[in-house]
């Protein structure tokens, strides 16, 4: 044999032993996954995206036609549909980044006409599956398009879902000149 031809069959040789030599690890026997393999460790960072939900109930778009859009987690409130009461309840679910406390903040998505005021107010809390620290204002909050805080700093938690739990608002319209709210007009209620 010549020279040339003991090298190229000493590289397929390595070639094809190196193809073989990887480990195998039988996934169905976990004990493989602590005896098998590289034992090192690794350290791992994860960052979590905050969460920030509110939602509203009772749905005011019960009984409507079908194709009204329903209020869910996230949603502003809107001004339509014939709700039966002057009260709702406001839940939320929040994840913090780094423990920071966060508001939720409520204001109209646009100017409200003179001579008429949008009061609301929370009136109540009530916890059903929840785990939240409740410190709400319950100062009466006449909405301007202004950001002002209904509910005090707070940490992660969440109140449970639907009505009897969170906290309970109560809204006011004064309108004496009995004026109409602008098309599309909003509460909104933001965590931050």
């Amino acid at each position: 044999m010549k020279k040339s031809q003991l090298i190229s069959i000493a590289i397929f040789s390595l070639f094809i032993g190196n193809c073989f030599s990887q480990e195998i690890i039988d996934a169905s026997n976990p004990d493989t996954f602590i005896l098998g393999g590289g034992q090192e460790t690794n350290t791992a960072f994860m960052d979590l995206q905050r969460i920030a939900i509110t939602d509203i109930e009772p749905d005011l778009y019960t009984g409507l036609s079908s194709n009204a859009t329903p209020i869910e987690a996230g949603k502003p409130y809107i001004n339509t549909g014939s709700p039966t009461t002057d009260e709702f309840w406001l839940n939320f679910t929040y994840r913090s980044i780094n423990n920071e406390n966060a508001r939720i903040f409520t204001r109209s998505n646009q100017p409200i006409p003179e001579g008429i005021n949008v009061i609301i107010q929370i009136i109540s809390t009530a916890n059903i599956g929840g785990v939240y620290n409740a410190n709400p204002n319950t100062n009466p909050i006449t909405l301007t398009t202004s950001d002002q805080v209904i509910v005090n700093d707070f940490d992660s938690g969440y109140t449970g879902d639907g009505e009897n739990t969170g906290y309970l608002i109560r809204y006011t319209i004064e309108n004496p000149s009995f004026k109409s709210l602008p098309t599309g007009f909003e509460i909104i209620f933001e965590i931050r």
